[in-house]
């Protein structure tokens, strides 16, 4: 790209990831094909985003412990002895059900929400709403990934512990790709994102009839 990104989305080159987020979101309204803009100019728009995102992206991973929170071999510690039933009753009481619940605070809004939204997504004040909505729901994520990796799960419950995994990635992911709608209003992103947390929802019910039969 010839032009300078910070130029292209108006933002001056301190800016936030945050402002420049907005100012991306403000020049999609105007320039979308959808709202009559010129396709060309969304593409140069839509290129300086994805500039600027990448960078801070970059600035960022520089700062964060090189152990990530959510590599895989965290989510699969087990306890080194023979699992006690304290150390399951402990693990339900501590780990499963703080996460079920914050599972729960993502999940059951996520359909009202989109359908807030769906009366007019080019609204400032309903995409505000609703991205306070994904907001609030990344900061979940981060809350039940700390939680998750505080205990070691006993070796007994480890297929539940990683489909307990398996359900919190949907979530992420699907989270992940409602927040890329919202930054160019693609449809592909709304559809797949609503899909993967409708799987993970039924993960989470299948893990709360499966928790039965471990705590009788």
């Amino acid at each position: 790209m010839s032009k300078d990104p910070y130029q292209i989305l108006k933002v001056h080159p301190s800016a936030k990831l945050e402002e420049i987020k907005k100012a991306y979101r403000k020049l999609v309204k105007i320039h979308h094909p959808d709202k009559g803009g010129n396709s060309a100019v969304m593409l140069e728009v839509n290129s300086a985003w994805e500039i600027l995102k990448k960078k801070h992206k970059d600035l960022n991973l520089n700062k964060v412990n090189n152990s990530k929170l959510y590599n895989q071999n965290e989510y699969k510690r087990e306890a080194n002895s023979h699992s006690k039933p304290e150390d399951l009753k402990k693990w339900f009481q501590n780990i499963y059900l703080p996460i079920d619940k914050l599972l729960g605070q993502i999940i059951n809004p996520m359909g009202a929400k989109i359908r807030d939204l769906s009366a007019d997504p080019y609204d400032e004040i309903l995409m505000d709403s609703f991205c306070l909505y994904l907001e609030q729901s990344k900061n979940k994520i981060t809350k039940i990934k700390k939680i998750y990796t505080s205990f070691a799960c006993p070796s007994i419950i480890r297929d539940f512990s990683l489909d307990l995994y398996h359900c919190l990635s949907h979530v992420e992911d699907g989270i992940n790709e409602l927040e890329r709608y919202t930054m160019g209003y693609v449809d592909n992103y709304l559809h797949d994102g609503k899909a993967m947390i409708a799987f993970a929802k039924k993960k989470r019910k299948f893990l709360q009839s499966n928790k039965k039969e471990w705590l009788h």
